[in-house]
């Protein structure tokens, strides 16, 4: 199944920008709760989620960072361009910071912000987060607990502190250059556009032959520096 996706924040301002439906393609929503909207205890389908929070929370505990295939990339960049109402520029020309969702994946704290009106959304995380203990090594249930807590509070606060510098940074026009530096307010950054078209290229690959070179060559590169850091 994959390592799962854990909802840390959202910011208050933009939790509840509700969502348009009607706006949006019917296969988006149909994808969208056939790949997440599923109630296992109810034995049937949600309701789309009415606001980004709700929407966030949809893929709270799912493997959503670190495996962002076409299909969920086309839907929240859908959901972008036709679900969301256009914000109007600043005063200095340039787009204020449209609702977005902070999740921690691993050791590392993720990021999804939209464009409303566009598909220029940016997906981000910040570095590896670097823990004093090894909260594996505790066997009493409740110290666990607490360590998990700390954990989920530490990754709360990284988030909150990064989405001031990104609101100021994305009103000040940089989203517009992360295509090109990688970067936003300090963390690793890409357009979802570019990630779209990297996981339609992966899964293109992954239907031809293993022993086809392109195959070969994609799970070298992928699985070759895993074998290098040993």
């Amino acid at each position: 199944m994959g390592d799962p996706s854990s909802l840390r924040f959202v910011p208050a301002s933009k939790a509840a920008t509700p969502i348009d439906w009607t706006r949006v393609p019917e296969a988006t929503k149909k994808y969208l709760i056939e790949q997440y909207g599923y109630d296992f205890d109810k034995d049937e389908d949600k309701p789309l989620p009415a606001t980004v929070e709700d929407l966030a929370k949809m893929f709270d505990g799912a493997t959503f960072f670190g495996y962002l295939r076409s299909g969920i990339l086309m839907a929240l960049m859908d959901i972008s361009k036709f679900g969301l109402q256009p914000t109007r520029p600043t005063l200095s020309g340039f787009t204020p910071a449209g609702p977005r969702f902070y999740m921690t994946y691993l050791d590392q704290v993720w990021f999804f912000l939209f464009a409303p009106g566009t598909r220029e959304c940016i997906i981000g995380n910040s570095d590896n987060i670097i823990r004093n203990y090894d909260y594996m090594k505790i066997d009493d249930p409740e110290m666990h607990r607490k360590k998990v807590e700390a954990e989920a509070a530490e990754e709360t606060a990284m988030a909150q502190a990064f989405d001031v510098r990104l609101e100021e940074d994305v009103s000040r026009g940089m989203a517009e250059v992360v295509k090109i530096a990688n970067k936003l307010s300090g963390w690793t950054a890409t357009t979802a556009q570019d990630s779209l078209e990297y996981a339609q290229y992966v899964e293109a690959i992954m239907t031809l032959p293993y022993s086809h070179p392109a195959h070969r060559g994609l799970m070298q590169d992928v699985l070759g520096p895993l074998f290098r850091k040993r």
